[in-house]
């Protein structure tokens, strides 16, 4: 799913809508024939499953660089008081630097 979507979105990244759907259809359809039935493959499907860094078909870093954030601070209510002031994923990258 990691794939399909690195995929479509480097269609997008270029304009290439129809290409992207079609690629989405044909995805879709090999997913089926593997057992997953996914009636409906599409942006909307992305944003909803893995859009948030940690399904399967995330394409975003941040899942992982907070996972790693998590494991250098001492406990969970430091690991909150941490992110709670994030609004970016520079914010992010910061506290990574400042803890490694």
């Amino acid at each position: 799913m990691r794939q399909t979507r690195e995929t479509v979105d480097l269609f997008l990244q270029y304009g290439r809508v129809e290409d992207a759907e079609q690629y989405m259809e044909i995805r879709r359809l090999l997913f089926q024939e593997n057992g997953y039935n996914i009636r409906k493959l599409n942006q909307a499907y992305f944003a909803f499953h893995g859009s948030y860094g940690t399904g399967a078909a995330a394409t975003s870093p941040i899942g992982k660089k907070l996972e790693r954030l998590r494991t250098q601070l001492p406990d969970l209510k430091s690991f909150l008081e941490t992110v709670r002031w994030f609004t970016s994923e520079a914010d992010l990258d910061r506290a990574l630097a400042s803890l490694e």
